[in-house]
Protein backbone atom coordinates (compact mmCIF):
# COMPACT_ATOMS: atom_id res chain seq x y z
CA UNK A 1 0.00 0.00 0.00
CA UNK A 2 1.24 3.22 -1.00
CA UNK A 3 1.96 6.22 1.89
CA UNK A 4 -0.35 8.60 2.00
CA UNK A 5 0.18 12.18 0.76
CA UNK A 6 -1.36 15.54 2.32
CA UNK A 7 -3.58 17.73 -0.21
CA UNK A 8 -1.60 19.79 -2.90
CA UNK A 9 -1.62 23.67 -1.54
CA UNK A 10 -4.82 24.19 -4.43
CA UNK A 11 -6.92 21.53 -3.04
CA UNK A 12 -6.30 23.13 0.16
CA UNK A 13 -7.45 26.16 -0.82
CA UNK A 14 -10.09 24.98 -2.98
CA UNK A 15 -11.24 22.95 0.80
CA UNK A 16 -11.64 26.28 2.49
CA UNK A 17 -13.19 27.78 0.23
CA UNK A 18 -15.98 25.26 -0.15
CA UNK A 19 -15.67 25.49 4.25
CA UNK A 20 -16.78 29.04 3.31
CA UNK A 21 -19.41 27.98 1.13
CA UNK A 22 -21.05 25.55 3.53
CA UNK A 23 -21.23 28.32 6.11
CA UNK A 24 -23.31 30.79 4.04
CA UNK A 25 -19.72 32.76 2.94
CA UNK A 26 -19.51 35.37 -0.13
CA UNK A 27 -15.94 34.43 -0.66
CA UNK A 28 -17.10 30.85 -0.82
CA UNK A 29 -17.38 28.54 -3.44
CA UNK A 30 -18.61 24.99 -3.81
CA UNK A 31 -16.31 21.91 -4.47
CA UNK A 32 -16.84 20.20 -7.53
CA UNK A 33 -14.28 17.72 -9.04
CA UNK A 34 -15.84 15.03 -11.21
CA UNK A 35 -13.41 12.27 -11.93
CA UNK A 36 -10.36 13.28 -10.08
CA UNK A 37 -7.72 11.27 -8.74
CA UNK A 38 -7.80 11.61 -4.62
CA UNK A 39 -6.32 8.55 -4.48
CA UNK A 40 -3.46 7.97 -0.56
CA UNK A 41 -4.37 11.59 0.31
CA UNK A 42 -4.87 12.56 3.81
CA UNK A 43 -8.57 14.18 3.98
CA UNK A 44 -8.90 13.61 7.30
CA UNK A 45 -12.01 15.85 9.06
CA UNK A 46 -12.27 17.12 5.59
CA UNK A 47 -16.00 19.60 5.49
CA UNK A 48 -17.23 18.11 2.26
CA UNK A 49 -20.86 18.04 3.21
CA UNK A 50 -22.52 18.49 -0.08
CA UNK A 51 -19.83 18.41 -2.16
CA UNK A 52 -19.94 17.42 -5.73
CA UNK A 53 -17.22 14.74 -6.37
CA UNK A 54 -18.94 11.75 -8.95
CA UNK A 55 -16.63 9.57 -10.36
CA UNK A 56 -13.41 10.33 -8.33
CA UNK A 57 -11.22 7.91 -6.83
CA UNK A 58 -10.48 7.82 -3.34
CA UNK A 59 -8.39 4.41 -2.87
CA UNK A 60 -6.42 3.65 0.12
CA UNK A 61 -7.73 7.48 1.20
CA UNK A 62 -8.00 8.18 4.56
CA UNK A 63 -11.23 10.11 5.26
CA UNK A 64 -11.24 9.40 9.53
CA UNK A 65 -14.47 11.46 10.73
CA UNK A 66 -14.44 12.79 7.41
CA UNK A 67 -18.01 15.08 6.49
CA UNK A 68 -20.01 14.24 3.78
CA UNK A 69 -23.59 14.63 4.01
CA UNK A 70 -25.19 14.50 1.15
CA UNK A 71 -22.03 14.63 -1.30
CA UNK A 72 -22.42 13.52 -4.73
CA UNK A 73 -20.02 10.54 -4.83
CA UNK A 74 -21.68 8.41 -7.76
CA UNK A 75 -19.38 5.76 -8.54
CA UNK A 76 -16.83 6.69 -6.21
CA UNK A 77 -13.58 3.89 -5.98
CA UNK A 78 -12.65 3.92 -2.00
CA UNK A 79 -11.42 0.42 -2.36
CA UNK A 80 -8.95 -0.07 0.66
CA UNK A 81 -10.03 3.80 2.31
CA UNK A 82 -10.25 4.58 5.41
CA UNK A 83 -14.07 6.23 6.15
CA UNK A 84 -14.02 4.93 9.94
CA UNK A 85 -16.58 7.64 11.78
CA UNK A 86 -17.24 9.28 8.28
CA UNK A 87 -20.58 11.03 8.45
CA UNK A 88 -22.18 10.07 5.16
CA UNK A 89 -25.68 10.38 5.60
CA UNK A 90 -27.72 11.13 2.40
CA UNK A 91 -25.03 10.68 0.29
CA UNK A 92 -25.37 9.54 -3.04
CA UNK A 93 -22.66 6.44 -3.45
CA UNK A 94 -24.80 4.88 -6.60
CA UNK A 95 -22.30 2.80 -8.13
CA UNK A 96 -19.46 3.17 -5.35
CA UNK A 97 -16.92 0.79 -4.90
CA UNK A 98 -15.81 0.21 -1.52
CA UNK A 99 -14.04 -2.74 -1.65
CA UNK A 100 -11.70 -3.69 1.44
CA UNK A 101 -12.74 -0.04 2.88
CA UNK A 102 -13.15 0.55 6.51
CA UNK A 103 -16.41 2.12 7.08
CA UNK A 104 -16.21 1.34 11.27
CA UNK A 105 -18.85 3.73 13.09
CA UNK A 106 -19.47 5.18 9.68
CA UNK A 107 -22.62 6.99 9.54
CA UNK A 108 -24.42 6.25 6.45
CA UNK A 109 -27.80 7.23 7.03
CA UNK A 110 -30.38 7.02 4.26
CA UNK A 111 -27.38 6.87 1.71
CA UNK A 112 -28.08 6.41 -1.38
CA UNK A 113 -26.22 2.77 -2.43
CA UNK A 114 -28.40 1.14 -4.94
CA UNK A 115 -26.81 0.34 -8.54
CA UNK A 116 -25.56 2.99 -11.17
CA UNK A 117 -26.14 3.70 -14.63
CA UNK A 118 -22.67 3.96 -15.84
CA UNK A 119 -21.64 5.35 -19.42
CA UNK A 120 -19.48 2.28 -20.88
CA UNK A 121 -16.67 2.57 -22.83
CA UNK A 122 -18.77 2.01 -26.24
CA UNK A 123 -21.38 4.58 -25.15
CA UNK A 124 -23.85 2.00 -23.92
CA UNK A 125 -25.33 1.86 -20.82
CA UNK A 126 -24.35 -0.38 -17.84
CA UNK A 127 -25.53 -1.04 -14.43
CA UNK A 128 -23.11 -1.13 -11.64
CA UNK A 129 -23.74 -2.43 -8.23
CA UNK A 130 -22.47 -0.97 -5.08
CA UNK A 131 -19.50 -2.95 -4.21
CA UNK A 132 -18.74 -3.39 -0.52
CA UNK A 133 -17.25 -6.75 -0.03
CA UNK A 134 -15.13 -7.46 2.58
CA UNK A 135 -15.25 -4.25 3.80
CA UNK A 136 -15.78 -3.18 7.65
CA UNK A 137 -18.54 -1.63 8.52
CA UNK A 138 -18.71 -2.86 12.16
CA UNK A 139 -20.86 -0.28 14.33
CA UNK A 140 -21.70 1.41 11.03
CA UNK A 141 -25.24 3.40 10.62
CA UNK A 142 -27.14 2.60 7.98
CA UNK A 143 -30.28 3.03 9.08
CA UNK A 144 -33.30 3.31 5.86
CA UNK A 145 -30.05 3.33 3.97
CA UNK A 146 -30.83 2.18 -0.20
CA UNK A 147 -28.51 -1.21 -0.48
CA UNK A 148 -30.27 -3.05 -3.57
CA UNK A 149 -28.42 -5.38 -5.22
CA UNK A 150 -25.12 -4.11 -3.03
CA UNK A 151 -21.99 -6.73 -2.65
CA UNK A 152 -21.33 -7.14 0.97
CA UNK A 153 -20.35 -10.91 0.77
CA UNK A 154 -17.86 -11.32 3.84
CA UNK A 155 -18.10 -7.90 5.35
CA UNK A 156 -17.97 -7.54 8.81
CA UNK A 157 -21.30 -5.86 9.83
CA UNK A 158 -20.88 -6.78 13.61
CA UNK A 159 -23.52 -4.25 15.63
CA UNK A 160 -24.30 -2.37 12.29
CA UNK A 161 -27.74 -0.68 11.96
CA UNK A 162 -29.86 -1.41 8.94
CA UNK A 163 -33.23 -0.97 10.49
CA UNK A 164 -35.28 0.43 7.92
CA UNK A 165 -32.76 -0.19 5.28
CA UNK A 166 -33.46 -1.57 1.76
CA UNK A 167 -31.00 -4.84 0.53
CA UNK A 168 -33.29 -6.04 -1.59
CA UNK A 169 -31.38 -8.73 -3.80
CA UNK A 170 -27.99 -8.14 -1.55
CA UNK A 171 -25.36 -10.26 -1.59
CA UNK A 172 -24.40 -10.93 1.98
CA UNK A 173 -22.75 -14.16 1.80
CA UNK A 174 -20.38 -15.15 4.17
CA UNK A 175 -20.72 -11.73 6.18
CA UNK A 176 -20.45 -11.15 9.65
CA UNK A 177 -23.67 -9.98 10.99
CA UNK A 178 -23.35 -10.65 14.86
CA UNK A 179 -25.73 -8.08 16.59
CA UNK A 180 -26.25 -5.91 13.66
CA UNK A 181 -30.22 -4.32 13.83
CA UNK A 182 -31.85 -5.57 10.90
CA UNK A 183 -35.39 -4.48 12.38
CA UNK A 184 -38.26 -3.57 9.36
CA UNK A 185 -35.66 -4.17 7.17
CA UNK A 186 -36.19 -5.47 3.50
CA UNK A 187 -34.77 -8.34 2.90
CA UNK A 188 -36.26 -10.04 -0.16
CA UNK A 189 -34.04 -11.88 -1.96
CA UNK A 190 -30.86 -11.63 0.23
CA UNK A 191 -27.92 -14.00 -0.67
CA UNK A 192 -27.12 -14.91 3.53
CA UNK A 193 -25.31 -18.34 2.93
CA UNK A 194 -23.03 -18.82 5.35
CA UNK A 195 -23.51 -15.42 7.64
CA UNK A 196 -22.87 -15.14 11.28
CA UNK A 197 -26.71 -13.86 12.75
CA UNK A 198 -25.97 -14.84 16.11
CA UNK A 199 -27.44 -12.26 18.34
CA UNK A 200 -29.00 -9.90 14.84
CA UNK A 201 -32.27 -8.46 15.68
CA UNK A 202 -34.68 -9.14 12.76
CA UNK A 203 -38.34 -8.14 14.16
CA UNK A 204 -40.33 -7.38 11.49
CA UNK A 205 -38.16 -8.02 8.42
CA UNK A 206 -39.17 -8.91 5.44
CA UNK A 207 -36.83 -12.36 4.46
CA UNK A 208 -39.29 -13.50 1.56
CA UNK A 209 -37.03 -15.79 -1.05
CA UNK A 210 -33.49 -15.58 1.08
CA UNK A 211 -30.92 -18.06 0.74
CA UNK A 212 -29.86 -18.81 3.88
CA UNK A 213 -28.47 -21.85 3.53
CA UNK A 214 -25.50 -22.78 5.88
CA UNK A 215 -26.73 -20.14 8.68
CA UNK A 216 -27.50 -21.19 12.15
CA UNK A 217 -30.78 -19.93 13.33
CA UNK A 218 -30.79 -21.18 16.72
CA UNK A 219 -30.04 -18.33 18.19
CA UNK A 220 -32.24 -16.07 16.84
CA UNK A 221 -35.20 -14.61 17.16
CA UNK A 222 -37.32 -14.66 14.55
CA UNK A 223 -40.51 -13.75 15.55
CA UNK A 224 -42.32 -11.41 13.16
CA UNK A 225 -40.10 -12.34 10.20
CA UNK A 226 -41.64 -13.56 6.74
CA UNK A 227 -39.57 -15.98 5.52
CA UNK A 228 -41.98 -17.03 2.76
CA UNK A 229 -39.92 -18.33 0.30
CA UNK A 230 -36.84 -18.55 2.37
CA UNK A 231 -34.18 -21.27 1.94
CA UNK A 232 -33.44 -21.63 5.80
CA UNK A 233 -32.52 -24.72 8.08
CA UNK A 234 -35.29 -25.66 9.93
CA UNK A 235 -33.17 -28.16 12.80
CA UNK A 236 -31.29 -27.86 15.43
CA UNK A 237 -27.58 -27.27 15.20
CA UNK A 238 -25.10 -29.30 13.94
CA UNK A 239 -22.24 -30.26 16.08
CA UNK A 240 -19.95 -27.17 16.73
CA UNK A 241 -16.98 -28.61 14.52
CA UNK A 242 -19.66 -28.92 11.66
CA UNK A 243 -20.94 -25.45 12.60
CA UNK A 244 -17.23 -24.10 12.02
CA UNK A 245 -16.48 -25.67 9.04
CA UNK A 246 -19.48 -24.77 7.62
CA UNK A 247 -18.92 -21.03 7.98
CA UNK A 248 -15.28 -21.35 6.59
CA UNK A 249 -16.93 -23.47 3.67
CA UNK A 250 -19.30 -20.45 3.20
CA UNK A 251 -16.41 -18.21 2.85
CA UNK A 252 -14.30 -20.07 0.66
CA UNK A 253 -17.34 -20.32 -1.97
CA UNK A 254 -17.98 -16.48 -1.41
CA UNK A 255 -14.57 -15.76 -1.64
CA UNK A 256 -13.50 -17.99 -4.63
CA UNK A 257 -11.15 -19.92 -2.96
CA UNK A 258 -9.58 -17.05 -1.90
CA UNK A 259 -10.12 -16.98 1.90
CA UNK A 260 -12.26 -19.74 4.25
CA UNK A 261 -11.05 -23.30 3.56
CA UNK A 262 -13.34 -26.09 1.99
CA UNK A 263 -15.34 -28.40 3.98
CA UNK A 264 -13.20 -32.19 4.20
CA UNK A 265 -15.30 -34.02 6.17
CA UNK A 266 -13.95 -37.11 5.01
CA UNK A 267 -13.90 -39.98 7.12
CA UNK A 268 -15.76 -38.38 10.06
CA UNK A 269 -18.98 -39.99 12.02
CA UNK A 270 -21.83 -38.21 10.87
CA UNK A 271 -24.53 -40.95 11.21
CA UNK A 272 -27.86 -39.10 11.88
CA UNK A 273 -26.94 -35.66 11.26
CA UNK A 274 -29.65 -33.08 8.95
CA UNK A 275 -27.69 -30.72 6.40
CA UNK A 276 -30.88 -29.95 5.04
CA UNK A 277 -30.91 -26.75 2.94
CA UNK A 278 -27.01 -26.76 3.43
CA UNK A 279 -24.73 -25.38 0.59
CA UNK A 280 -21.54 -27.96 0.20
CA UNK A 281 -20.54 -27.05 -3.12
CA UNK A 282 -17.53 -29.01 -3.26
CA UNK A 283 -17.26 -30.53 -0.13
CA UNK A 284 -15.13 -33.79 0.08
CA UNK A 285 -17.04 -36.46 2.52
CA UNK A 286 -15.03 -39.36 1.35
CA UNK A 287 -15.64 -42.43 3.86
CA UNK A 288 -18.00 -40.69 5.97
CA UNK A 289 -20.61 -42.47 8.21
CA UNK A 290 -23.73 -40.30 6.81
CA UNK A 291 -26.18 -43.23 7.75
CA UNK A 292 -29.67 -42.19 8.18
CA UNK A 293 -28.28 -38.34 7.07
CA UNK A 294 -30.60 -35.21 5.92
CA UNK A 295 -29.92 -33.25 2.91
CA UNK A 296 -33.15 -32.37 2.19
CA UNK A 297 -33.38 -29.88 -0.49
CA UNK A 298 -29.41 -29.00 -0.06
CA UNK A 299 -26.70 -27.77 -2.72
CA UNK A 300 -24.47 -30.48 -3.45
CA UNK A 301 -22.72 -28.96 -6.54
CA UNK A 302 -19.52 -30.85 -7.14
CA UNK A 303 -19.61 -32.75 -4.19
CA UNK A 304 -17.78 -35.70 -3.30
CA UNK A 305 -19.14 -39.20 -1.04
CA UNK A 306 -16.22 -41.66 -2.12
CA UNK A 307 -17.03 -44.53 -0.61
CA UNK A 308 -19.07 -43.10 1.87
CA UNK A 309 -21.91 -44.87 3.57
CA UNK A 310 -25.24 -43.21 3.26
CA UNK A 311 -27.48 -46.28 3.47
CA UNK A 312 -31.11 -44.58 3.91
CA UNK A 313 -30.10 -41.23 3.84
CA UNK A 314 -32.24 -38.82 2.33
CA UNK A 315 -31.82 -36.17 -1.13
CA UNK A 316 -35.10 -35.30 -1.61
CA UNK A 317 -35.26 -31.90 -3.70
CA UNK A 318 -31.31 -31.48 -3.27
CA UNK A 319 -29.16 -30.33 -6.29
CA UNK A 320 -26.56 -33.18 -6.99
CA UNK A 321 -25.27 -31.68 -10.60
CA UNK A 322 -22.08 -33.51 -11.10
CA UNK A 323 -21.86 -34.98 -7.64
CA UNK A 324 -19.34 -38.11 -7.27
CA UNK A 325 -21.07 -40.97 -5.59
CA UNK A 326 -18.54 -43.74 -6.67
CA UNK A 327 -18.48 -46.66 -4.44
CA UNK A 328 -20.97 -45.09 -1.78
CA UNK A 329 -23.69 -47.63 -0.01
CA UNK A 330 -26.66 -45.66 -1.01
CA UNK A 331 -28.97 -48.54 0.29
CA UNK A 332 -32.95 -47.76 0.72
CA UNK A 333 -31.78 -43.74 0.36
CA UNK A 334 -34.22 -41.09 -1.42
CA UNK A 335 -33.74 -39.26 -4.00
CA UNK A 336 -37.34 -37.89 -4.46
CA UNK A 337 -37.73 -34.40 -6.92
CA UNK A 338 -33.98 -34.45 -6.85
CA UNK A 339 -31.33 -33.32 -9.69
CA UNK A 340 -28.47 -35.46 -10.84
CA UNK A 341 -27.80 -33.16 -14.05
CA UNK A 342 -24.57 -32.48 -15.19
CA UNK A 343 -22.97 -29.08 -14.01
CA UNK A 344 -20.48 -26.31 -16.03
CA UNK A 345 -17.15 -26.09 -14.76
CA UNK A 346 -15.76 -22.33 -14.07
CA UNK A 347 -12.25 -21.18 -13.69
CA UNK A 348 -11.03 -19.85 -10.03
CA UNK A 349 -11.65 -16.30 -12.04
CA UNK A 350 -15.34 -17.46 -12.80
CA UNK A 351 -14.47 -18.18 -16.32
CA UNK A 352 -16.53 -20.49 -18.20
CA UNK A 353 -14.60 -23.74 -19.20
CA UNK A 354 -16.99 -25.48 -21.55
CA UNK A 355 -16.27 -28.55 -19.50
CA UNK A 356 -19.63 -29.50 -17.91
CA UNK A 357 -19.16 -32.28 -15.16
CA UNK A 358 -22.24 -35.21 -15.16
CA UNK A 359 -22.95 -37.04 -11.07
CA UNK A 360 -21.00 -40.32 -10.82
CA UNK A 361 -22.34 -43.61 -9.26
CA UNK A 362 -20.01 -45.98 -10.25
CA UNK A 363 -19.71 -49.33 -8.14
CA UNK A 364 -22.57 -46.93 -5.85
CA UNK A 365 -25.14 -49.32 -4.11
CA UNK A 366 -28.24 -47.98 -4.48
CA UNK A 367 -30.11 -51.16 -3.70
CA UNK A 368 -34.11 -50.21 -2.87
CA UNK A 369 -33.20 -46.52 -3.49
CA UNK A 370 -36.59 -44.74 -4.46
CA UNK A 371 -35.91 -42.02 -7.36
CA UNK A 372 -39.20 -41.18 -8.08
CA UNK A 373 -39.58 -38.03 -9.57
CA UNK A 374 -35.87 -37.12 -10.11
CA UNK A 375 -34.25 -35.82 -13.15
CA UNK A 376 -30.67 -37.68 -14.03
CA UNK A 377 -28.91 -36.53 -16.79
CA UNK A 378 -26.00 -38.11 -18.94
CA UNK A 379 -25.65 -40.90 -16.20
CA UNK A 380 -24.13 -44.17 -16.57
CA UNK A 381 -25.82 -46.47 -14.27
CA UNK A 382 -24.77 -49.74 -16.07
CA UNK A 383 -22.44 -50.42 -12.78
CA UNK A 384 -24.66 -49.70 -9.87
CA UNK A 385 -26.32 -51.82 -8.24
CA UNK A 386 -30.42 -50.74 -8.73
CA UNK A 387 -32.34 -54.03 -7.50
CA UNK A 388 -35.71 -52.80 -6.22
CA UNK A 389 -34.60 -49.14 -6.84
CA UNK A 390 -37.62 -47.16 -7.84
CA UNK A 391 -37.72 -45.24 -10.58
CA UNK A 392 -41.35 -44.16 -11.15
CA UNK A 393 -41.59 -40.68 -12.96
CA UNK A 394 -38.10 -40.41 -12.99
CA UNK A 395 -36.51 -38.30 -15.95
CA UNK A 396 -33.97 -40.62 -17.50
CA UNK A 397 -33.02 -38.44 -20.13
CA UNK A 398 -29.53 -39.83 -22.15
CA UNK A 399 -28.45 -41.84 -18.99
CA UNK A 400 -26.91 -45.36 -19.94
CA UNK A 401 -28.27 -48.57 -18.52
CA UNK A 402 -31.57 -46.46 -18.20
CA UNK A 403 -33.86 -50.02 -19.54
CA UNK A 404 -32.82 -51.97 -16.71
CA UNK A 405 -34.55 -49.13 -14.35
CA UNK A 406 -38.06 -49.47 -15.87
CA UNK A 407 -40.33 -52.20 -14.45
CA UNK A 408 -41.55 -54.36 -16.94
CA UNK A 409 -45.16 -54.26 -17.95
CA UNK A 410 -47.04 -57.52 -16.32
CA UNK A 411 -47.52 -60.17 -18.99
CA UNK A 412 -51.45 -61.29 -20.43
CA UNK A 413 -52.77 -63.67 -18.42
CA UNK A 414 -52.40 -66.80 -18.92
CA UNK A 415 -55.48 -69.81 -18.84
CA UNK A 416 -55.04 -72.70 -18.02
Amino acid sequence: MAELRFPSSQLTVALSRHAAWANGRSDGERLQRRGEDFSFLRLDNAKLNDAILSRCQFVGASLVKAELRRADLFAGDFMHADLSGAVMDRSDLRGANMMKAILRGASLNQADLRPGQIVAGDGGIKSQAANLKEAKIDGADLRAAQLDEANLAVASATGANFSNASLFAVNLAGADLSGANLTAARLRDVNLVGAKMDGVLLQGADLQGANLRNVDLSKVNLKGVDLSGAVHRKSASLPTEIEVLLHAHSRWIATGGAEGQRAILSGKRLAGCDFSSCDLRGAELHGCDLQNASFTHAQLLFASFLGAEMVKANFDQADLGGVNFTGADLRGATFRGAKLTGAPLFSASQQATGRIIYPILSGADLSGADFRGAVLDHIDLRNAKLERANFAGADLRHCLGAAETQTPAPGPAIRS
